[in-house]
């Protein structure tokens, strides 16, 4: 895709990148000025990050009380869905 970059420096993204990365109004971009070719990365913000992953830990720990996975870790659920570990199939 090809863009022009304005006499202020900017450009815009074109709406399918945007839509493909999940980018929105506000979002923030480092781009690597070491970098051989442009680059550029969406910025993490650390707090809602971990504010996002807490409410999610704690909406599953909500929905999996009294679950016979409520004391598994994420492998052995994973583990589970599939059927059991390879080890365990290749025993059989």
């Amino acid at each position: 895709m090809t863009v022009t970059i304005t006499a202020k420096g900017q450009i815009t993204i074109p709406l399918k990148l945007r839509q493909k990365f999940h980018l929105k109004v506000g979002d923030q971009l480092d781009f690597d000025e070491s970098a051989p070719v442009l680059t550029a990365r969406r910025v993490v913000n650390r707090d809602e990050w971990a504010n996002a992953l807490k409410d999610w830990q704690d909406t599953a720990s909500k929905n999996l009380k009294d679950h016979p996975w409520e004391d598994q870790s994420a492998a052995r659920i994973v583990d589970d869905l599939k059927g059991g570990p390879v080890e365990e199939k290749a025993e059989k």
